[in-house]
């Protein structure tokens, strides 16, 4: 009932939130005042080009962007073409930035106190098609002036990171190395269905207010930025990382200030502030609403303040029923110091409360429950950082079990452990910062012979990384691992030859391997090789092999090679200097600096792989991506050292 009775009031709310931004939307587009149109692209004409008012090239520029310009009225990435009256942005991770630009260039610092100049655009979708994998983000750019950074003007080449998630982030002389992130605007996400854009207004002594635009209303947060980043420049699109859209209507308009325009803007501006203030307030109730959600729950717990009969059942067997037997614990573990006591139920209460007296009893400091408890925890803490734990049989601390190899340690971690609050965070500092884990894995002759087995850790054993552990880190370098918390699993799909894959178009197929679908029968191919374990039975601890399938998995399939062709973009998008990328690229995957005979030997190897690919337009991205695909199937990548 209660629940039902919440879904209405969101349905009741999420009505009038959409009535009120659907009336905003018109309200704006009836009142707003008019702009003289510096440049207007519908893609509706039927003789219309990309090529007739957009170029690879920024005006004025000497080269085209990227080191493979964007293929016009194409479909062979990246490229723009006109279908259907709008234009697809069409990006294949070819590696880099690149931009497509409007030929005319536009005055960005409007000359007078009060003028501004705006570029808008309807955005018909984030994806090519109905299956295709949603843009990360909607990049666009104004003051597109110089790709290589070799004119005379500095500044420009202004990108708008258009977020569907988060603040739009906007950053200077994007794309190379002098890069300068300078902030976000708005908070408002980019969802197909809406036009976008960003107002620059000239404020006096050199200042202009960069604002992001949502459906022709202001949003908030703007920055503030000088003459000097905005100089003369086209408008344009970003082509990066897969990031495929659609968009319709470009506009550039430019406003005044003076006169009754001016006087018109400012009423407009106050009768808009009333008008987004009630509209806010209503997004304010729906937030509260969402908050006070009654949720579904999946748990187990007594709801009346008399526990039912349990009786001890003759052999097991449910239709004889034994004796009576009370609520109690573990024989092995009884104390008289710190007896299980029944607790009795106050007069109108809800529960038996003896869950809560349970959980009480197993952490009371000082007895046998919450020492076992806190050894058991402590001990697979340590299991995760060494790859065996102080016991090296987790689930038996009994005497059939391994003794522990440093009981004292272990007494003492748990003692800390229980000090610390039962805090997890607290014991993995500890260890983290012991001289044990941080010592070298150098090995001693000394060493093999007093303890073969190192069950003494007289060095750091050489451990690899878990299944999950290897599949995240190779997202992570290549700046691709989405990093969010909480939401729906990624679906998995058995391909026709029996493999089971994570498709590169899922929704959310760059999470995290915790948000992998699980299920018995279906476990993910390229985990299942590095020898994660299925749920049929739980598993304590992973027993890692070492056999020719992982090998293979990391050359040749369609996961590593991705991942591989991830990390080479992002380091083509990070640094424009060759040395300094390989540099980069070590920092990346094996958190170090190159050696000067790594630094000779990778450069030698690009320049091999180069000629290799000599005969195709993208032979630098491709020897790039070979060298990091090496480079991420090593061992110094898989192993923890």
């Amino acid at each position: 009932r209660e629940q039902k009775q919440w879904e209405e009031q969101s349905r009741e709310h999420e009505s009038r939130v959409n009535q009120s931004r659907s009336e905003l939307a018109e309200w704006v587009k009836a009142n707003r005042p008019a702009g003289e149109i510096l440049f207007a692209d519908g893609f509706d004409a039927a003789d219309s080009t990309v090529g007739q008012k957009w170029s690879p090239t920024a005006p004025g520029d000497d080269v085209p962007s990227g080191g493979i310009p964007v293929n016009l009225d194409s479909e062979t990435p990246p490229a723009a073409r006109i279908i259907g009256g709008q234009l697809k942005i069409i990006e294949g991770n070819s590696g880099g930035s690149h931009w497509l630009s409007t030929k005319p260039s536009f005055d960005w610092t409007p000359s007078n106190v009060g003028e501004s100049i705006q570029a808008t655009f309807d955005l018909i979708d984030n994806k090519l098609s109905p299956e295709g994998r949603p843009a990360d983000r909607i990049g666009y750019y104004i003051a597109l002036h110089d790709f290589n950074h070799n004119s005379a003007a500095a500044g420009g080449n202004v990108l708008i990171d258009g977020n569907p998630t988060g603040p739009t982030a906007v950053h200077l002389d994007y794309p190379g190395s002098d890069t300068r992130d300078v902030g976000s605007i708005g908070t408002s996400h980019y969802l197909p269905g809406h036009n976008y854009g960003v107002r620059v207004t000239n404020l006096g002594d050199d200042k202009f207010r960069l604002e992001q635009f949502v459906d022709s209303v202001p949003d908030d947060k703007p920055l503030e930025l000088h003459s000097a980043d905005l100089p003369d420049g086209g408008f344009g699109f970003e082509f990066c990382c897969e990031r495929s859209f659609v968009v319709d209507n470009v506009s550039i308009e430019r406003f005044d200030s003076t006169g009754l325009g001016s006087q018109r803007r400012a009423s407009f501006r106050e009768d808009l502030k009333a008008r987004k203030e009630a509209h806010s307030k209503l997004l304010a109730e729906q937030k509260e609403l969402a908050n006070g959600r009654p949720g579904k729950i999946a748990w187990t717990t007594d709801m009346h303040p008399t526990s039912p009969e349990v009786r001890l059942l003759d052999r097991g067997n449910y239709s004889t029923p034994g004796p009576v037997v009370e609520a109690g614990t573990f024989s092995a573990l009884a104390d008289p110091l710190h007896p299980f006591v029944v607790p009795l139920v106050p007069s109108g209460g809800k529960t038996s409360l003896r869950r809560l007296a349970w959980a009480k009893w197993v952490t009371q400091p000082g007895s046998k429950a919450a020492s076992l408890m806190a050894r058991v925890q402590v001990n697979r803490i340590w299991q995760q950082h060494f790859g065996t734990g102080i016991v090296s049989t987790p689930e038996n601390f009994g005497l059939s079990g391994s003794p522990p190899s440093h009981p004292e340690l272990l007494d003492w971690l748990a003692s800390e452990f229980i000090r610390s609050g039962w805090s997890v965070k607290a014991v993995q500092r500890l260890i983290l910062n012991s001289a044990v884990y941080r010592q070298s894995g150098k090995f001693s002759k000394q060493g093999q012979e007093v303890d073969p087995d190192n069950r003494l850790l007289w060095r750091f054993p050489l451990r690899r990384l878990d299944a999950e552990a290897i599949r995240d880190a190779m997202l992570f370098v290549g700046d691709e691992l989405d990093q969010r918390l909480g939401g729906p699993y990624v679906p998995t799909t058995r391909s026709e030859d029996g493999e089971v894959l994570v498709g590169e178009s899922n929704p959310g197929t760059r999470r995290r391997s915790i948000y992998l679908y699980q299920r018995r029968t279906q476990v993910v191919s390229f985990l299942a090789v590095f020898d994660t374990p299925t749920i049929v039975f739980n598993s304590l601890r992973r027993s890692p092999s070492t056999i020719p399938l992982q090998s293979l998995a990391l050359l040749n399939s369609d996961f590593a090679i991705a991942r591989a062709r991830g990390i080479a973009a992002h380091l083509i998008q990070m640094e424009s200097d060759e040395a300094r990328r390989v540099e980069t690229a070590y920092r990346l995957l094996f958190a170090r600096e190159p050696t000067s005979a790594e630094l000779t030997e990778a450069t030698r190897f690009l320049d091999h792989q180069m000629r290799e690919y000599s005969d195709q337009s993208d032979a630098r991205r491709q020897a790039w991506q070979d060298l990091c695909q090496s480079l991420q199937i090593s061992n110094e990548f898989l192993y923890v050292e």
